[in-house]
């Protein structure tokens, strides 16, 4: 289910435009019980690599009336989407000495050195102290030096892993990728302050 209504009033509370769903019947929206909430965002800005999507979702969540009211979550996830032309422009504003594509099964990274293509190295993205960084995995042209794959054991400016959230998974498609983060479980009262309280649990990085 959904509603235009309900996707102003939410992006209103949120201070970000968004399109909610969820599935369920009315009756049980009108009780304040909500199966497979889903919150989708467009073009969020943060201070790594913009992000082209972000949904924020959760097998179910509750309202409940009281003084205060409550509100409870179980199982909510985060899926970010980072697409291929903000990878160039980092790429580009650092003057990178490779070009990284955003492949189907992983990362390629097109090398270059003084001007000549040294070959395409595939990379993949591993979790250290909380922040993504790109690994070599294998080189298209045997023989490349050590010193042009150290280039690619670097951080890529993707949101970093907090105390409250763990990596569920890694997907690549062609000019994408997508990340899913798993939170715990939360209730939250329905207090003064709300809005800015759920920013910082699930999208902390989100300026």
């Amino acid at each position: 289910m959904r509603s235009d209504a309900i996707d102003s009033v939410v992006s209103t509370f949120l201070k970000n435009p968004v399109r909610a769903s969820w599935k369920g019947s009315t009756a049980d929206s009108l009780r304040g019980s909500f199966a497979g909430p889903r919150l989708e965002f467009q073009g969020l800005a943060t201070a790594w690599l913009p992000l082209e999507r972000v949904v924020v979702l959760a097998d179910h969540a509750s309202f409940s009336p009281g003084l205060p009211a409550h509100v409870a979550v179980k199982r909510p996830r985060v899926v970010v989407a980072v697409g291929q032309s903000a990878v160039d422009a980092w790429v580009k504003r650092f003057r990178l000495p490779f070009r990284l594509e955003l492949g189907s099964k992983s990362l390629s990274a097109h090398t270059e050195i003084a001007g000549f293509p040294v070959g395409e190295i595939e990379a993949g993205l591993q979790v250290v102290g909380g922040w993504f960084v790109l690994q070599p995995r294998r080189a298209s042209i045997m023989g490349v030096p050590n010193y042009v794959a150290s280039l690619f054991r670097t951080y890529l400016p993707l949101p970093p892993l907090t105390e409250e959230t763990r990596l569920l998974s890694i997907e690549h498609a062609p000019g994408e990728l997508q990340l899913t983060f798993g939170l715990d479980d939360f209730e939250e009262e329905v207090t003064p302050g709300l809005s800015e309280r759920l920013r910082a649990r699930v999208l902390p990085w989100v300026r």
